[in-house]
Order: C-alpha cells, then structure tokens, then sequence
C-alpha cells in the first residue's frame, strides 16, 4: 500500500465517522423533538386540568357566597318576614324594615352580579347568570315592592351588569306576566 493508498483509505474512515456523527446528530434531534411534543401534550393535559380545577373553585366560591346570602333570609324568620312584606308592598314597610329591605336587595343584586362577572369572564358558564341567577333574582324584582327598590339600587350597580338584567327582564315579564318597573 502507498502513502497515498494510506491516505485515502484515512480520509475515507474519517468521512465515514463523520457521517455516522451527522447521523447520530439527526436522530438525536428527531427525537429530542418528539421529547419536545410529548413534553407540551403533557403540559397541555396540566394546563387542562389546572382550568378545570380553578373553574371548580371558582364555582364553589360563588355558591358559598349564595349560601351565606340566603343563609341570612332563611335562617332568621323575622329577616325573611320583612323581606316577603318589602315584595308584598302591602303593607308599606315601616322606614327601619324600608331600610332592611332595601339592604337585602342590595346583597341580592350584588350576588347576582357576582355571578354576572365570572360568567362574562369565562370562569363559570353563561348558563349560571342567564338561567339561574338572574331568573332567581328577576322573581324579587318583579313582584309589588321589587320594582320600586330595582329603581334605586340599580343606580349602583355596573352599567352592563343593569343592562343585561333588564335584557333578560324583557323575556321574563312576557312569559310571567309581571311588572319588573316602577310605573
């Protein structure tokens, strides 16, 4: 063999290393990105069930919250008294029950909107306002002494929050034939 044999068979060892490296640095990539994929699907499914369990506390926050509003009206029969004679309107409630009432109404409309605002922001479903809370809330509104008292403590209330319960007020008076307004 030649110097020059010698040499090339080197050089042709050397490529075929340097090959088998390319090689090996291809495969390494291939699969440090399926290591990548799997890593994001996994990552997805904990993102996944993060939502899910915030979701469920969001939601568990809002019943607790309802809880202790209806809580305060069934648990004291003098509370819940006043509360059904301020929906009666008949007869007028005396200024401290007027006062008590309205408070209740306050609590009752804050609650809903509570529920307005996390369903607006995605953190429970559009469901839970438009067929539960605001129905719950509109059967207050829309009796004798509920208009009177929606009158003045909607002024306190977020614009888009008011304009949503009225929306919903609409479809209400017509398939239960009340009054949900102060004439």
């Amino acid at each position: 063999m030649t110097g020059q044999d010698a040499s090339d068979a080197k050089e042709a060892v050397l490529l075929q290393r340097r090959t088998r490296i390319e090689y090996m640095a291809l495969i390494a990539e291939i699969v440090s990105a399926i290591a990548v994929v799997i890593s994001l699907v996994f990552v997805g499914f904990q993102l996944r069930s993060g939502n899910t369990v915030m979701l469920r506390n969001e939601a568990n926050a809002t019943m607790e919250q309802w809880t202790n509003f209806r809580s305060s009206i069934y648990a004291d029969r003098e509370t819940a008294m006043m509360f059904q004679e301020g929906m009666d309107a008949t007869p007028p409630l005396d200024p401290a029950d007027r006062l008590r009432f309205l408070y209740v109404m306050r609590e009752h409309a804050w609650a809903t909107f509570q529920i307005w605002d996390r369903a607006r922001l995605g953190l429970v479903p559009i469901a839970n306002f438009e067929q539960g809370a605001a129905p719950d809330f509109l059967r207050v509104i829309c009796t004798q002494g509920g208009p009177i008292a929606w009158a003045e403590i909607r002024r306190e209330l977020p614009p888009a929050y008011v304009a949503d319960m009225e929306r919903i007020a609409m479809s209400y008076v017509e398939t239960h034939e009340v009054r949900c307004v102060p004439e």
